[in-house]
């Protein structure tokens, strides 16, 4: 595993606060990797295990599921007594994702962090269920500036 701690300590300035911290970026860049290198940084805080919660929604384990059924799933992991952390890898293969995340935020005492590919991320839905509610991280692997340029340019 790289360190990345640029990113790292970049995404964790927003720990705690009411803000969505969407990961985003090409397949393999490092996305999950962060994600838990994240949850590493929060048990090194003192965060008790059981409310730091993680899902990877590009599991067969979810291929079917719903919108409703992934808020249910969700909900039910939810810690009682403190804030729960939810990592939701790939999270873009749930179709509804979006509302699902901003009635968490919105319900509940939760830090959320979500991955998921570029093309499938930046949808006009996240617009309109999360506007002002999250901040976004545009990843690459490693790379040179050059390269993300010339990345930048061909994908537009």
């Amino acid at each position: 595993m790289i360190d990345r701690p640029l990113y790292v300590d970049k995404i964790m300035a927003y720990t705690d606060t009411p803000f969505v911290k969407i990961l985003t970026g090409i397949r393999r860049c490092g996305k999950s990797t962060i994600l838990k290198m994240i949850m590493e940084r929060l048990r090194d805080c003192g965060i008790p295990e059981n409310r730091i919660v993680s899902y990877r929604f590009d599991s067969m384990e979810y291929e079917d599921m719903t919108a409703k059924q992934m808020y249910t799933e969700l909900k039910g992991k939810l810690c009682q007594n403190g804030r729960t952390y939810f990592f939701l890898d790939e999270v873009q293969e749930i179709q509804g994702w979006e509302k699902v995340v901003n009635s968490l935020q919105s319900d509940f005492d939760v830090d959320l962090y979500v991955t998921g590919s570029n093309s499938r991320m930046m949808s006009s839905e996240i617009s309109t269920y999360l506007t002002g509610r999250y901040v976004a991280f545009p990843f690459f692997p490693g790379v040179s500036n050059f390269q993300r340029a010339v990345y930048h340019c061909w994908r537009t």
